[in-house]
C-alpha cells in the first residue's frame, strides 16, 4: 500500500514556489474579490442580536420585545415605534490555514489551476467576506493579531505570498489561540491520518471548533491516464512507472477513497465540519460551503 508522506524540499525549492504564488497573487486577489462580490452573505453575515455594545440596527416594535429598548428618538421620526438592537458580543475568531506544501502545486489541466491556486483563491474569499461582515480572521502561524477591515484583508493578501511554508505537523507549534476560536484548515490532506488527528486534538483541547476544507485534484481522484505512464513526485520521494496504469486504477480508486473517508470521519468524531471540493467544481460552490459552515459555528 502507498502511504500518503511529504518529505522537506530544499529551501531552492521553496524559494521558487514562493516566487511563483507571489507573481499570481494579483489575480487571485482578484478572482477572490469577484467570487465575495457574487456571494450574497446577507446584510450583516454573520452577525446577530445580542446584549453588546455596538449598535445593529432598528427594528420595529412587537409584542416580544421590551419596552426599554425603544429608541424613542427614531420612534418619533416615523408612524410606528422602533427598537434599538446591539450586535451580539463574541470572541471568536476565524483562523486559516492554507496548505503550500509541495503537493499543493500540482495541477493536471494548467499550472493556474493547481491545489494551491485554489486554496490560495478560497482562503482570500472567505478572509474578504469575514471581513466585510465585521469578522476578526487571522493567518495562521503568523506574528500578527487577528483583526478585521479593509486594511486587515490587504495585510492578510500579502502576507498569503510572503509566509514561509508550515506544515501540517508545525500547527501544533503556533501560539496557543483563544478559546472559542475557529480553525479553517485548508489541505489536500496527503499526510497520514494520525498527524491530522494530532493537530485537530490540539486545538479541540484549547476550546477551537474548525473546518477541513479537502482540496484535490480531478486527476487524483479519477487517475485516468491508460498505458504506460511516469508518475514524478513532487515532494522529492521516488518516482514511479506502471506499464498500464488502468491495471491499478480500482485498487488505487479504494485506496484513495480510504484515505478521504479516514479524514471525514476524524473531523466527524472530533466534532469538526468537513468539506471535500474538486478543482473541476467552480470554487464558488466551496466557498458558499465554507461561509455556510462558519455561519453555523458562528451562532
Amino acid at each position: 500500500m502507498l502511504k500518503p508522506l511529504r518529505t522537506r524540499i530544499s529551501k531552492l525549492d521553496e524559494k521558487a514556489e514562493a516566487e511563483k504564488l507571489a507573481a499570481l497573487l494579483p489575480s487571485l486577489t482578484l478572482a477572490a474579490q469577484h467570487m465575495a462580490n457574487n456571494f450574497d452573505v446577507g446584510v450583516h453575515g454573520r452577525r446577530r442580536t445580542g446584549s453588546g455594545e455596538d449598535f445593529w440596527q432598528f427594528k420595529q416594535y412587537g409584542p416580544d420585545d421590551p419596552t426599554t429598548s425603544i429608541d424613542w428618538r427614531q420612534s418619533a421620526k416615523r408612524e410606528n415605534v422602533f427598537i434599538r438592537q446591539k450586535e451580539q458580543e463574541t470572541s471568536e475568531t476565524v483562523w486559516i490555514w492554507c496548505d503550500n506544501s509541495p503537493t499543493m502545486n500540482y495541477g493536471s489541466k494548467d499550472q493556474e489551476n493547481t491545489k494551491l491556486s485554489r486554496a490560495s483563491v478560497l482562503t482570500l474569499a472567505t478572509a474578504l467576506l469575514l471581513s466585510r461582515g465585521g469578522e476578526k480572521f487571522g493567518l495562521m502561524g503568523q506574528a500578527e493579531n487577528a483583526s478585521t477591515g479593509a486594511t486587515a484583508y490587504n495585510r492578510f493578501a500579502n502576507l498569503i505570498s510572503e509566509r514561509d511554508p508550515l506544515d501540517l505537523k508545525d500547527l501544533v507549534r503556533v501560539n496557543r489561540l483563544p478559546r472559542k476560536s475557529t480553525v479553517v484548515l485548508i489541505s489536500d490532506f496527503l499526510s497520514p491520518i494520525e498527524e491530522l488527528k494530532k493537530v485537530i486534538r490540539t486545538f479541540v483541547d484549547t476550546g477551537c471548533n474548525g473546518l477541513l476544507v479537502h482540496i484535490a485534484d480531478p486527476a487524483e481522484v479519477d487517475l485516468p491516464f491508460s498505458g504506460r505512464t511516469r508518475f514524478e513526485s513532487m515532494s522529492h520521494a521516488e518516482n514511479i512507472t506502471l506499464g498500464r496504469v488502468e491495471a491499478v486504477r480500482d485498487e488505487y480508486h479504494s485506496l484513495y477513497l480510504e484515505h478521504k473517508n479516514a479524514v471525514q470521519a476524524l473531523a466527524n468524531r472530533l466534532s469538526w465540519d468537513y468539506l471535500f471540493h474538486r478543482t473541476d467544481i467552480p470554487a464558488g460552490n466551496a466557498l458558499a460551503d465554507i461561509y455556510a459552515a462558519l455561519e453555523l459555528k458562528g451562532n
